[in-house]
């Protein structure tokens, strides 16, 4: 059972990985309260100094994929443009369009053979747990490129050969 904690500052909610609601009247409730699990994903993204890894949290329901400020400051991203994002808590804010090099991360036996493709993030501060928010969109895109996984190849070197007489 997860269990999350809201506490609200200033009107808006903040939430950590452990859940608590306040003054919840549960002698009223009909139902318990019940919470979607979060779901998150790695990509990796590339970069002037290579290739970083990235942790997505899964929204179905974004418009648009978003990605922390600060995790783009070694990339030569083109600024398409500007959008303003509204969330459901808080003031509309106003976040660079830029297009990124992204493809899924494996886990450490497979890799993906498939290169890189350009997805369209705005850039703005998110909640700081968060390093990137991926839209269903782009999601399904980056699902699909998981056909192209593999089996990292082994090096076997003749010292990792035993000879022994055939027969």
């Amino acid at each position: 059972m997860n269990r999350i904690e809201f506490s609200i500052k200033g009107g808006v909610a903040l939430s950590s990985q452990d859940a608590f609601v306040d003054k919840m009247d549960l002698a009223n409730c009909k139902q318990p309260l019940q919470l979607s699990e979060l779901q998150y994903c790695n990509v990796l993204m590339k970069t002037e100094c290579g290739v970083k890894t990235v942790r997505c949290l899964k929204d179905s329901g974004a418009q648009i994929s978003l990605i922390q400020r600060d995790h783009i400051k070694d990339v030569d991203a083109q600024v398409l443009g500007a959008v303003t994002i509204k969330g459901v808590i808080g003031q509309p804010a106003e976040a660079a369009l830029v297009t990124l090099k992204i493809k899924p991360a494996t886990s450490d036996d497979l890799e993906n053979i498939a290169p890189y493709i350009e997805l369209c993030f705005a850039t703005c501060e998110i909640t700081p747990d968060l390093e990137a928010i991926l839209c269903a969109a782009d999601l399904e895109k980056l699902e699909d490129m998981s056909a192209y996984d593999v089996l990292k190849p082994t090096v076997v070197t003749e010292s990792d050969v035993s000879v022994g007489n055939v027969c």
